[in-house]
């Protein structure tokens, strides 16, 4: 095709009804990615921080499992001296320390939640503490000396506080939860509302549009 044909190309197809028809809808459909785009953003970003609360309130269950599951092999090792019953023990340190790591990287952007994991850490420390020194006892002066131990512990009531301290923090998460919760619900209605105020803008210009162009053929007629 030469260059002559090419450059008659656009004039043949840019015609004005063209032109009318495919601009205006193509800037409202644009500007509908746009605003469209920008709500699913902020949606996932919600959705995402409900997603985290969730991993936040189950991981603080999961650290007061492991610490039963402590608790509860120290006292089969203390009552029976047999060593197998402290595997739940063992098992339960390994996990603990990946646990806790991992809840004070997920609340390192809330302040309160860091204070009170600060006192958890304590009060775990304590408890461990407390459970190896009663296991000491029971290889080195066996059952009556880790008994009197084991007493000594539960009147300190180490145990009654985490699970006061570990209330407070899902309490904390539970009221974020529902703060997102509302977010996430307002983007998903912003996200339909988008997309329906689109539809009927395209609609609306098309419809300006057509009706420009029948009185321009009216008139020209």
């Amino acid at each position: 095709m030469s260059l002559i044909a090419w450059a008659r190309l656009p004039r043949h197809w840019l015609t004005t009804p063209l032109v009318l028809r495919s601009v205006p809808v193509g800037v409202v459909i644009l500007a509908g990615v746009v605003a469209t785009t920008w709500t699913h953003s902020l949606l996932g970003d919600h959705r995402d921080l409900v997603v985290h609360t969730y991993r936040v309130i189950d991981t603080t269950k999961d650290v007061l499992i492991a610490l039963d599951d402590a608790e509860t092999g120290e006292r089969g090792y203390l009552l029976s001296g047999d060593r197998r019953f402290l595997d739940p023990y063992d098992k339960a340190l390994a996990r603990l320390g990946s646990m806790r790591g991992a809840l004070r990287g997920l609340v390192a952007d809330n302040a309160e939640q860091i204070g009170r994991l600060e006192r958890l850490d304590g009060l775990v420390d304590a408890k461990l503490d407390e459970l190896a020194t009663s296991i000491a006892l029971r290889n080195d002066g066996g059952f009556e000396a880790a008994r009197g131990r084991a007493i000594e512990m539960m009147e300190r009531g180490t145990m009654d506080e985490i699970r006061r301290v570990i209330g407070t923090v899902t309490q904390a998460e539970h009221a974020l939860l529902d703060a997102r919760g509302v977010l996430v619900a307002r983007d998903e209605n912003r996200v339909r509302l988008v997309a329906l105020l689109v539809a009927l803008a395209s609609l609306v210009v098309r419809t300006v549009v057509e009706i420009h162009l029948a009185r321009r053929e009216r008139a020209s007629a």
